[in-house]
């Protein structure tokens, strides 16, 4: 196998338009062959075309000699001729970070404005560096042998070319440096809900951005917002169950385990449901329960509960607000339909992904 790669890479360097048309001489490819590293696929791919890549034809023999014999120690003279060759590092050390923490890759037409804004997040006009076109095209070239593209929903993205260069990156600028790794989801978070070129595709990876940053209040409100349309619901159900009051309530109707309510005032504006603006979506995934004829025994849906902690230490009296967290006080004798607090339910789904029992349903956002 080995030597069909080989034979296949030196046929193939004979079609580049080289000023000579020529192949790899035996010696040359009995010093590939006897590298320990060759035996692994992944490093004869870096190798072939870091060659195929190479400008001196009469210093190849002298090359391979010095080529390391694992697929690590390779990647590591690759990387460390780059930062020897190119101009710019600050900007190929940028966009590292940004490929690195976008874990499924970037879109190639977001590329430019991204490495702009996230160079550029801490400038004035007077330091800004410049990013085009231009300039994206000369550090692509440098860093060709790194890269991959791939489809998602169909949309164009570049990628690494493997997950050990991913790993090693990840070490080598985020080794033990949580709050950068923070600090740059949250800056894709904001890129994706504000300078994005295909936004449909994008609003689905903020909620990932958001989680990664530690960001729980604004992934919360992200998600019942009419910008997370885009979020299907197995996906918006499981972010919010992460991050879930974990107490159980017990039985009774208590202050241990209160009614959930809205004030009127938000129920007026009602902004949790990306579907619907009607008061009976669910209070966690903001899916629509449909009631219909169905009543008060609807089977998919549940009351929405909260514990102590999250409540109002006055309740039944008094209530506390899901959305705004104001305390509001509940009507005695007649209710008044234009000031009473509206109760909450969830839906089945969030029910039992809850554990099919009585859970509290507000956030852990500390």
């Amino acid at each position: 196998m080995r030597n069909y790669i080989v034979e296949r890479f030196a046929s193939s360097i004979s079609e580049e338009k080289w000023k000579k048309h020529i192949t790899l001489e035996s010696e040359q490819k009995s010093l590939i062959l006897n590298n320990k590293g060759s035996e692994h696929p992944l490093y004869l791919s870096y190798l072939c075309e870091n060659l195929r890549q190479f400008g001196d034809y009469s210093l190849v023999t002298k090359r391979l000699k010095a080529y390391p014999q694992t697929t690590d120690e390779l990647l590591d003279v690759l990387l460390n001729e780059i930062s020897a060759t190119i101009d710019n590092q600050t900007l190929v050390d940028a966009f590292f970070k940004v490929l690195i923490i976008s874990n499924v890759g970037i879109l190639e037409s977001d590329i430019v404005t991204m490495l702009d804004k996230f160079l550029n997040k801490n400038t004035d006009e007077t330091s800004r560096i410049n990013v085009d076109r231009m300039t994206w095209s000369t550090i692509r070239r440098y860093l060709k042998i790194f890269l991959d593209t791939t489809w998602i929903d169909g949309h164009h993205l570049i990628t690494f070319r493997h997950s050990s260069l991913l790993q090693k990156l990840h070490k080598r600028y985020f080794d033990e440096n949580n709050s950068e790794l923070r600090s740059i989801h949250g800056f894709f978070a904001q890129f994706y809900l504000s300078f994005t070129t295909i936004k449909e595709y994008s609003r689905r990876r903020v909620p990932y951005h958001y989680e990664q940053a530690h960001m729980i209040k604004e992934l919360i409100v992200f998600l019942r917002s009419l910008e997370s349309r885009a979020v299907n619901q197995i996906d918006r159900q499981a972010y919010l169950r992460n991050h879930r009051c974990k107490k159980q309530l017990p039985v009774q109707d208590s202050v241990a385990n209160q009614r959930a309510y809205v004030c009127n005032v938000c129920a007026t504006l009602f902004k949790l449901g990306p579907f619907t603006m009607t008061k009976n979506a669910c209070l966690l995934c903001t899916t629509p329960i449909l009631t219909s004829s169905l009543g008060q025994n609807n089977s998919l849906k549940r009351e929405a509960r909260v514990c102590m902690n999250h409540g109002s230490p006055g309740y039944p009296r008094t209530i506390k607000c899901t959305i705004c967290k104001s305390l509001r006080s509940r009507n005695v004798g007649t209710p008044t339909p234009q000031i009473e607090p509206v109760a909450m339910n969830i839906c089945f789904h969030c029910w039992m992904m809850g554990g099919a029992g009585t859970r509290c349903c507000e956030f852990e956002t500390d």
